[in-house]
């Protein structure tokens, strides 16, 4: 599997993490030419390699040409920035480009996550937000331009190191901030954090929003052979080299696309008072919103109640959304978030041919060997309908089929 690690030791920035992308052998020419389906006007790109603390690193920057504001952006740095945009304006300008469908869909969900972010800081409903900073031309240029690069270079996984924080205080479009920003802080909920020792704003809330959008997992180099590492810039001067490194390689497949990341939050809600025949309904819904797992238990409540704890194991990119769904969908009044990570196991998906017809057979492998081979339920059931063979039979049959098939017992 193409992977690709980011390690942020000095920190990160959407031209940052753009300049490891060049590094790594994205073409600013090619990243221009998909960037022109925004027909976004007023801006040109450059890019060029820069020494920091004698590590040769790719700095990238967007130039904005229109009429702009002064704000600062990235670790202190001033940038001159378009006027801020509104989320429905931003929304339109990507629907209508003629960008990937991936590249599309990705960006939508980022901008939507940092509305939603910033209208929960500010208290006010997320369509009246006007993005100062982010909604800058370079800034869109950033976060489309990032998911541009990781589909150019096809990178099927994207990992991180812990993400620093920084320390001391930043001018911004709302006055003096603590570092991290506000909406820095809130995008690293259920992430690991790190005092680096470097003073200002380090981490950025375009490079906190992109790496926790993409990143599986916030944790040491995992097992991968590196093929080409490359260094992205920051615009400052740093004790250490201030830049983000790439490290591009290969690293054991996680074939099945419902493979649970590493990391997540886990969020639970005691219900007491709500009818018991909508938590199916409510689980079912989660999993549609992209939960790894959601499930109820019964318990016991003040007076003797009994309800529900109702858990949700939810990627980190996808926390708000799945709280919010449980504030709309369920009679809770407050919901507790954990961090947690798990070992997971491979898998895969085969076929095995009985005389009814095909049966999908999940696989699961740890460490090379195979530990469970399950037979897709639905498959099954549908066989057993058509068939009028008992639905026990077939899952036994298919069981059996898969064990000859893998050639391995579980």
């Amino acid at each position: 599997m193409k992977t690709l690690y980011f390690d942020c030791f000095a920190g990160a920035s959407g031209d940052m993490l753009l300049g490891a992308l060049l590094d790594l052998g994205l073409p600013l020419d090619a990243l221009e030419a998909q960037l022109a389906r925004l027909a976004l006007p007023g801006y040109s790109l450059s890019s060029k390699k820069v020494i920091k603390q004698g590590v040769s690193a790719t700095k990238f920057d967007v130039h904005v040409h229109e009429a702009h504001e002064h704000h600062t952006h990235g670790e202190g740095i001033p940038h001159h920035h378009a006027h801020g945009r509104s989320l429905s304006q931003i929304e339109a300008l990507i629907r209508e480009s003629g960008l990937s469908g991936p590249v599309k869909a990705r960006s939508l969900r980022a901008f939507r996550r940092l509305g939603e972010v910033e209208a929960g800081i500010h208290g006010v409903p997320v369509e009246e937000i006007h993005f100062h900073e982010v909604g800058a031309v370079d800034s869109i240029v950033d976060i489309t331009g990032f998911f541009i690069g990781l589909e150019f270079l096809g990178i099927e996984r994207v990992l991180s190191s812990p993400l620093p924080l920084g320390r001391g205080f930043i001018e911004c479009a709302h006055g003096r901030m603590p570092v991290p920003a506000p909406a820095t802080a809130k995008l690293l909920e259920g992430v690991s954090v790190f005092d680096n020792g470097l003073e200002g704003e380090v981490l950025t809330p375009t490079g906190a929003l992109l790496l926790t959008e993409c990143a599986e997992s916030f944790g040491p180099v995992p097992e991968m052979t590196i093929h080409r590492v490359g260094y992205g810039a920051g615009g400052m001067d740093q004790p250490v080299p201030n830049a983000v490194r790439g490290l591009l390689g290969t690293a054991p497949a996680i074939s099945s696309p419902d493979a649970p990341p590493a990391a997540l939050t886990i969020i639970e809600a005691n219900l007491d008072d709500m009818a018991p025949e909508l938590i199916p309904y409510v689980i079912e819904k989660a999993l549609q919103a992209g939960a790894v797992d959601a499930f109820s238990i019964p318990v016991t409540g003040k007076k003797g109640r009994p309800g529900h704890l109702l858990t949700v194991l939810s990627p980190n990119g996808k926390r708000e959304q799945l709280a919010r769904l449980l504030f709309r969908e369920t009679t809770t009044l407050g919901v507790r978030y954990h961090s947690a990570e798990r070992s997971v196991a491979e898998r895969d998906w085969f076929e095995v041919e009985l005389e009814w017809g095909k049966v999908r057979i999940k696989r699961g492998r740890f460490e090379g060997e195979t530990i469970n081979l399950a037979p897709e339920y639905e498959d099954c059931r549908k066989l057993a309908e058509a068939s009028g063979i008992p639905l026990k039979v077939i899952l036994e049959a298919a069981s059996a089929a898969a064990r000859a098939a893998a050639g391995d017992r579980p």
